[in-house]
């Protein structure tokens, strides 16, 4: 039996290797026409506003897990998407964060007229993106052929142009929030051609981005609090032509943390997007959570306490997308 299904695993590789020089055509992902999406409802402990819980087909045909909550009435509705981490939880992280973590901001936003959803995607590859060009597609005889293998910002893509085709939605008017890995995500598809009206970028990992030395990242606990420490471990020349490759008047608004081990790297992400005439703005605030934009913790009754510079943050974030998306 062993024997047999090493011979069929020969033979399968060599007739891959027989087409590997055949002609291919190439194109940008889509997702499928229509949309497949699994797709359940399950009400919102403490919330009038429930969450379709949605199992969302990518572009090499895995299904990702993700959480939709809407305002009530028809729409159609702006939207903002929120994601936090470097993929890979799974649907427990999806439950987790709409119903206890992420939940008082996501309240917040749907009670300004806003769609909410937070996401999942897969695992993080390891310093994949800097070497990689976007993603492309094609056939090889009968299935998909890719041009290098999807990564957690291809999925990231993928569900952006779902949740514009839902009917309650504008598609003209969806941004996006991302925190920590979540926040270098949003760096990292814009220069890939992310297709979002504004982005709320949170304490981001931009170590990628900035093109860092990996062996520099690659520790225990990385501490650069400042541009001058983190300086001598990026390409400046690299990272410019990024963000020279994000659209000019493109607005982002970067939420940094005094405090935090990586402050130097965001701070950095300010510093060279200004120099380069990006559209952006910065707050940043000395807070001892990272991701406090949208960790607001529940007290021993399960009732959410935000705190003044929470609070703060929050209603920031509202106002810049309703600049950027207006009524």
């Amino acid at each position: 039996m062993l024997r047999r299904c090493a011979v069929l695993v020969l033979g399968g590789m060599l007739a891959g290797g027989a087409v590997v020089g055949a002609q291919k055509t190439w194109a940008p992902p889509r997702v499928t026409e229509p949309a497949e999406a699994l797709v359940f409802t399950e009400g919102v402990p403490g919330s009038d506003y429930p969450v379709d819980v949605t199992l969302l087909e990518t572009v090499d045909g895995l299904f990702t897990p993700i959480g939709i909550r809407r305002p009530k009435g028809n729409g159609p509705f702006p939207a903002v998407l929120f994601f936090s981490g470097n993929g890979g939880a799974g649907l427990q992280q999806v439950r987790d964060y709409v119903y206890n973590v992420a939940g008082y901001t996501m309240e917040r936003f749907l009670a300004e007229g806003y769609v909410v959803a937070w996401l999942q995607y897969r695992a993080e590859a390891w310093f994949a993106w800097p070497g990689s060009t976007p993603l492309r597609v094609g056939k090889q005889q009968a299935n998909q052929l890719m041009s290098r293998p999807p990564l957690e910002i291809d999925d990231l893509m993928t569900i952006v142009d779902y949740v514009k085709r839902l009917p309650y939605v504008d598609p003209s008017r969806v941004g996006v929030c991302g925190n920590s890995h979540g926040g270098g995500m949003i760096l990292r598809a814009l220069v890939d051609g992310l297709n979002v009206r504004a982005a709320v970028v949170s304490e981001p990992d931009a170590s990628e981005f900035l093109q860092m030395r990996e062996p520099a990242f690659a520790v225990e606990n990385p501490i650069y609090r400042t541009p001058e420490s983190i300086a001598p471990v990026l390409d400046k020349p690299v990272a410019m032509d990024r963000i020279r490759r994000i659209p000019q008047d493109f607005p982002i608004l970067l939420v940094n943390r005094d405090q935090d081990e990586l402050q130097g790297a965001f701070e950095t992400v300010y510093l060279w997007m200004k120099e380069a005439g990006r559209r952006v703005e910065r707050v940043s605030y000395d807070h001892p959570v990272h991701g406090y934009i949208v960790r607001v913790k529940k007290d021993e009754k399960g009732l959410y306490r935000p705190d003044e510079i929470q609070l703060k943050v929050i209603r920031q974030a509202i106002e810049f997308f309703n600049s950027h998306m207006p009524r």
